[in-house]
C-alpha cells in the first residue's frame, strides 16, 4: 500500500495553480461530479516520497513532471538525478507540467485540460451528442423559415 490516499469516490489532483493549465483545471474537474481534493504545489508541496511513488506508479521520471521551458538553464537535454529534479520542482512550482490526477486505483499525468474530460468520460458541454445519431431538420418548423430548394 502506498502513502498517497486513493478513493474511488474522490478525485485527488496535484497541480500548480500558477499555470494557465492549473487556472482552468478546477472547473474541468467539477464536471466529473465527484469529491475533489486539490493539492496546489505552490502552497503545499508533496513530500519526496510522494513524488517518488507517483513517478513509479506512472512509470515516469520526476523530470517528466517539469516544463523545462519554465526553468532557467534547464532544457530537455539536461541530465540530473531524481533528487535534483525534485529540488528544481520545489524551487519552481510554476514549472509543473500538467497535473497528476488520482481516482481510486487510476493515476494519470494529464497535460491537456480536455484530456481531463476524456479521463472521466464527460462531454465538454455536459450534453449528449446527437448530431451523428439524428437526421438534420431540412424543412420549416416555424412560420417564416425559408429554406432554399
Amino acid at each position: 500500500m502506498g502513502i498517497i490516499s486513493r478513493d474511488k469516490n474522490q478525485i485527488n489532483c496535484i497541480y500548480s495553480s500558477t499555470s494557465d493549465f492549473g487556472k482552468s483545471l478546477p472547473g474541468y474537474l467539477e464536471s466529473a461530479e465527484k469529491d475533489i481534493l486539490l493539492t496546489d504545489i505552490t502552497e503545499n508541496m508533496p513530500s519526496s516520497s510522494q513524488w517518488q511513488e507517483l513517478a513509479q506508479t506512472l512509470n515516469k521520471s520526476i523530470k517528466d513532471f517539469i516544463n523545462t521551458a519554465q526553468v532557467d538553464k534547464l532544457d530537455d537535454d539536461s541530465e540530473y538525478n531524481e533528487d535534483n529534479y525534485l529540488k528544481i520542482l520545489e524551487n519552481n512550482p510554476n514549472a509543473m507540467r500538467g497535473a497528476i490526477i488520482i481516482h481510486g486505483d487510476n493515476t494519470e499525468h494529464i497535460v491537456n485540460t480536455t484530456k481531463v474530460l476524456d479521463y472521466f468520460g464527460v462531454d465538454s458541454a455536459g450534453l449528449e451528442k446527437t448530431f451523428h445519431t439524428e437526421e438534420p431538420i431540412t424543412k420549416s418548423t416555424t412560420k417564416g423559415d425559408k429554406f432554399i430548394k
